[in-house]
């Protein structure tokens, strides 16, 4: 007798397949991922009828300054990053201040080395190659149809390459190392170079001008700053800074003998902190071009209701347009999160408290003397509506230490533009690296406001 053999489970293997692709190929299934996630929320936007009027922020006191504090941000963030003491740019130089969108490509020291820009080529016509922030160098500005930029068009937004991107011309720069012992000024000069992915920091000091003196350096964190080159063209000012030496070698405890292996440079931000870089343009030369659709957003009203575990910080954002991913949601000026778009005008929302990625701050400290600090930072913990924020300084070697302040959001994307207020901070009283946020919300349904597109209906 014949035995039937069993049946081929098509249908099994067919939904292992559908499981394969969509978790190799995101991208792809993203706008089914919004369709159906989107479809789920209808049941809970139609119970949203009687969830109750939406409230005002809490402390309505502390929103009252927002627009005060606001303009106090912008004004102490243009008078830092516009001031280059002691560099030598073109008289009568245009400067534009640019907000960086984003950070990426893998460089020397493992650190990013592009920036995305929120200006256009066309909008940076005319600009000098050259970046800078408060007197240092930050990279050189891509050209688009050349080079890494061979296939960006001038409507595309600018790309900066940092000095530690594999193709970054190398620098002539030079250390001050004091007087010496009869009163004369002591200075090494060599090149830098961008490092390798696995060096201890992003750039490489090369071709010293005293290899021997060079061999015997000791002293760590001092200033490297670019030098005017005697012969050539000059394509990079004098005087920018560059960053601080790290030194790799041997010290040989209770003697004076010394051998330096090699000779880093750690620039003095942190890539993905940035959130405003300076170019240079002679006046004559500004282009007369409508302002790209980059900074062109639109605040749409929208309205945001609490999801079951809203302590874990998701929220249901119920808007008339489609609302793009990370967009920021604002409450009277607050900020509140970022959202992730779905179909039907609906998004979820993670809050700043609840949130975990990476985020571009910048942190606004008590006293009019003082300058904003760009900050990366990733909240650890949270409690109701205070978070506990670790963070990252300007440079990694920099001993920095926070007082008290106000924290706004830096770049972090088209739709989450520097410069929107989080809330209250004070630094951590036992460890250096935290900072404690008060974010001024309450529960419960809110009238809100989300950026979009600025040609959105």
């Amino acid at each position: 007798m014949l035995k039937k053999s069993a049946a081929f489970p098509v249908g099994l293997y067919a939904m292992l397949l559908f499981a394969l692709a969509w978790l190799t190929l995101p991208a792809l299934f993203a706008p089914l991922e919004r369709w159906l996630v989107g479809s789920a929320t209808a049941v809970p936007r139609l119970a949203s009828l009687w969830f109750g009027q939406p409230a005002l922020a809490a402390d309505r006191a502390a929103l009252s300054r927002i627009d005060e504090l606001g303009d106090q941000l912008r004004a102490r963030v243009a008078r830092h990053d516009f001031a280059a003491e002691g560099v030598a740019m073109p008289v009568g130089s245009e400067k534009v201040l640019c907000g960086v969108l984003s950070a990426s490509r893998r460089g020397g020291g493992g650190r990013a080395s592009e920036l995305l820009l929120d200006h256009s080529y066309d909008e940076l016509a005319g600009c000098a190659p050259v970046v800078t922030k408060a007197g240092a160098l930050i990279g050189f500005l891509m050209e688009p149809g050349h080079g890494r930029a061979a296939d960006d068009r001038p409507e595309d937004p600018a790309r900066v390459m940092l000095c530690n991107h594999r193709d970054a011309p190398r620098l002539y720069a030079g250390i001050d190392l004091g007087p010496d012992a009869a009163g004369n000024p002591r200075s090494l000069r060599f090149v830098v170079r961008p490092g390798s992915p696995a060096d201890p920091a992003p750039l490489r000091v090369d071709l010293w001008d005293d290899p021997y003196r060079a061999a015997r350096l000791d002293e760590v964190g001092l200033e490297v700053r670019t030098l005017r080159l005697p012969f050539g063209e000059q394509q990079v000012p004098p005087g920018l800074s560059i960053g601080r030496t790290r030194v790799w070698g041997y010290d040989e405890r209770g003697s004076d003998d010394v051998l330096t292996i090699g000779v880093y440079v750690a620039p003095p931000f942190e890539p993905h902190a940035l959130s405003h870089v300076v170019l240079w343009r002679a006046a004559e030369r500004a282009p007369r071009r409508p302002p790209s659709p980059l900074r062109a957003h639109r605040r749409a009203r929208a309205v945001v209701y609490d999801l079951p575990g809203v302590h874990r910080g998701r929220h249901l954002l119920v808007a008339d347009v489609d609302v793009p991913d990370g967009a920021a949601v604002v409450q009277d000026g607050l900020f509140l999160g970022t959202a992730r778009g779905l179909c039907f005008g609906s998004g979820l929302l993670t809050s700043f408290v609840a949130s975990r990625q990476r985020w571009s701050l910048l942190f606004l400290p008590d006293g009019e003397g003082e300058h904003p600090i760009e900050l990366s930072g990733r909240v650890v913990q949270s409690d109701g509506n205070r978070a506990w924020l670790e963070w990252q300084g300007p440079g990694r070697d920099q001993v920095l230490r926070l007082g008290s302040g106000f924290l706004f959001t830096g770049s972090n994307g088209r739709f989450c533009p520097a410069g929107l207020w989080i809330g209250r901070a004070n630094a951590h009283p036992f460890e250096r690296n935290r900072l404690e946020v008060v974010v001024p919300t309450e529960p419960g349904p809110r009238a809100v406001e989300v950026l979009v597109d600025g040609g959105a209906r």
